[in-house]
């Protein structure tokens, strides 16, 4: 079994995703990682080129969705240094669906804690 999916599956059982057999036999297919490289690039074009340059060495060196995932923190601190919090939320966020059936839990919103009623502070 590779990395990911041991990860994906641990990440899967951590938030309570339960994975029916019908799903396991037919997984969804895997995303196109050159997509989500290009939306943030994209999403990163206005930033100072100093940003730019980093985060396109961060972005190429990425081999799994996964690390393209955690690389959105990163990114989130370009964004908002460069261009504001509230921008930086909004491009990060619209990220989200290209990791959709890849990552657990990823086209929540970003600040979203979850059903339980509290929020992130």
């Amino acid at each position: 079994m590779p990395l990911t999916e041991r990860v994906q599956r641990w990440m899967a059982s951590a938030w309570g995703v339960k994975r029916d057999s019908a799903d396991s036999e037919s997984p969804a297919a895997p995303p196109d990682l050159a997509l989500i490289r290009q939306a943030m690039h994209l999403a990163l074009a206005p930033c100072s080129l100093l940003h730019i340059a980093r985060a396109n060495g961060e972005i190429e060196r990425a081999n799994t969705v996964l690390e393209l995932w955690l690389l959105r923190s990163n990114l989130y601190q370009y964004l908002a240094q460069d261009m504001g919090e509230a921008e930086a939320t909004r491009r990060i966020s619209a990220l989200l669906p290209l990791f959709k059936d890849a990552i657990p839990g990823s086209v929540r919103p970003f600040g979203d804690n979850g059903g339980h009623g509290q929020s992130i502070h």
